[in-house]
């Protein structure tokens, strides 16, 4: 059967199983255009905010670069000195712009789609290094999209920016004639207005590739009939695996746990509903929980107890407490070292009486 006798039995919308499995391999609803907002309007922001902090840098910039070049024979290489002035300021002015940049790329990642576990996307698919499959990416109706995204953002950011600048020349004439404070004052406001006109005008940009990129991944999630059938009778099946497997799993954890009872120095009951297992030795830095059950499981314990002659002492709150507080292997907390060790010191005069 083509793939375009497929694609038209896909009629029935996507199971929440079938939108799952395509977000494990990264496919999701998601437009960088929002980033690219974001960061034009943080842009504008920070030039507002800071705009004392960049005129400082600035000025100062263009002060240092002034005195080499009335001063440069007293340098070895002007050149490289007004090199090395001009990228430190950069990387000063630079520095918080790149660190807003990439918050915001997160944010808006984080915004859109969450937080996305993407293994399946990672393994390596053979048919991505095949050039037909290749050749039919490039000329796909995403690969237009993209480029005329592309071509509609540039478009936009220029004619924004030449109306922006346009309004401004005038006063961008005169400024030549102000005082370099008021020049760079001027400059920071018509760079603001031009930014957060850009940032409106790639919201615009981001909403439509958004929407294309919902519209066009629904397509593609599209099930046919027969899909969704085959869903339904796994959806059927998988829980009565899933149960078979847990119940595996407790019965060769329950077999493992029983398996240290021997190796316990006392079984705390309550008497009869709950029973723990505690080992101690001189090397270990507190006493650890190496069984524990309720019922069934409790009484299997004591039997093993009474087989290897292990102490059983009853001790209800204790009992109780352990059993509900505390997670096998793990070492008895602080707050239980008293009555612990009440206990054991209570096995040992037991064993040095058997003993003698």
């Amino acid at each position: 059967m083509s793939d375009d006798s497929q694609s038209d039995d896909r009629t029935e919308e996507a199971t929440q199983t079938r939108r799952e499995e395509f977000r494990k391999q990264g496919q999701v609803v998601q437009t960088k255009e929002l980033a690219s907002s974001l960061f034009f309007f943080a842009s504008g922001v920070l030039i507002i905010v800071a705009a004392g902090f960049f005129f400082e840098h600035l000025s100062g910039l263009i002060e240092q670069i002034i005195e080499i070049a009335f001063t440069y024979k007293s340098y070895d290489n002007p050149l490289a000195q007004v090199a090395s002035i001009v990228g430190k300021k950069l990387a000063i002015l630079l520095g918080p712009v790149l660190l807003v940049s990439l918050v915001l790329g997160v944010m808006s990642s984080v915004l859109q789609v969450g937080s996305l576990q993407v293994e399946d996307a990672l393994m390596p698919k053979f048919e991505k290094l095949n050039p037909v499959e290749g050749l039919k990416r490039m000329f796909s109706m995403r690969a237009l999209v993209e480029g005329v995204k592309a071509l509609l953002k540039m478009i936009l950011i220029g004619f924004i920016a030449y109306k922006v600048i346009q309004t401004d020349v005038p006063l961008l004439l005169k400024s030549m004639d102000w005082e370099l404070d008021q020049s760079l004052s001027f400059l920071g406001k018509m760079t603001f207005k031009i930014l957060i006109a850009i940032g409106f005008s790639v919201i615009v940009v981001a909403a439509f590739d958004y929407f294309f990129q919902w519209w066009e991944l629904e397509k593609r999630m599209k099930m046919t009939k027969q899909e969704i059938k085959e869903e339904m009778k796994n959806r059927e099946v998988d829980p009565q695996i899933k149960g078979r497997v847990r119940r595996m799993q407790r019965e060769m954890a329950n077999k493992r746990m029983m398996q240290k009872v021997p190796e316990a120095d006392v079984i705390i009951t309550n008497p009869t509903h709950i029973a723990v297992a505690l080992k101690y030795g001189p090397n270990m830095a507190a006493p650890q929980l190496i069984a524990k059950g309720a019922d069934l499981v409790a009484q299997r314990i004591k039997d093993i107890a009474r087989e290897h002659k292990i102490p059983i002492i009853e001790n209800k709150p204790l009992a109780r407490t352990i059993f509900k507080t505390m997670k096998l292997d793990q070492f008895i907390p602080r707050d239980l070292y008293v009555a612990v060790a009440e206990v054991l010191s209570y096995v040992y005069k037991l064993k040095r009486k058997r003993a003698l």
